[in-house]
């Protein structure tokens, strides 16, 4: 019976938990997609987009932390599988993705609150709430190509660690470096 390498267990842990993260990214980002609809909604009841506003808030602070550790997890899994974090195309064409779609979730920010925030003054009796609507709607509206933008970036970043990763059994990459 072969004995256990506990190096290679670690580095499959870490490379679970890395993709879990993506995974999980993705998913709730997918969920903050579809919450606005009716949060955008000025028809619908107040205190129901509102409650769809703090359900949005909340995942979008589940994203935010997702996101900020899909970094530090991946420079553990260089670390353990020895890639040099810029020495590969690949893995520097990912960290740029990744750059880039920091700079798009800082452009988001903003977007998120302004729902949240009009939306409780409009249900303590603002009395400019058409304005209001109008500034989530445009909000929104405004934030959709940088949540497009963000998706392409983690599929093409998954799609390029998917045909670049080190086989657990090989030395090579699957495609080069």
């Amino acid at each position: 019976m072969d004995q256990i390498n506990i190096s290679r267990v670690v580095e499959m842990l870490v490379r679970g938990l890395h993709v879990f993260m993506v995974a999980a990214w993705l998913i709730f980002d997918f969920v903050v997609y579809w919450l606005p609809f009716k949060v955008k909604d000025a028809t619908a009841p107040t205190l129901e987009r509102l409650e769809r506003a703090r359900v949005m808030h909340a995942v979008d602070t589940v994203v935010l932390y997702l996101f900020i550790g899909t970094l530090p997890v991946g420079l553990v899994l260089c670390w353990l599988t020895d890639t040099p974090v810029f020495t590969t195309a690949w893995l520097t064409w990912k960290h740029l993705l990744y750059a880039l779609i920091i700079v798009s979730a800082i452009v988001l920010i903003p977007v998120s609150g302004t729902a949240l925030r009009n939306l409780k003054a409009m249900a303590a009796g603002a009395t400019n709430a058409d304005e209001l609507n109008a500034q989530i709607r445009r909000d929104m509206n405004w934030g959709m190509p940088f949540v497009f933008f963000i998706w392409v970036a983690i599929v093409v970043m998954s799609v390029m660690s998917a045909l670049n990763s080190k086989w657990p059994n090989l030395t090579e990459y699957l495609y080069g470096r």
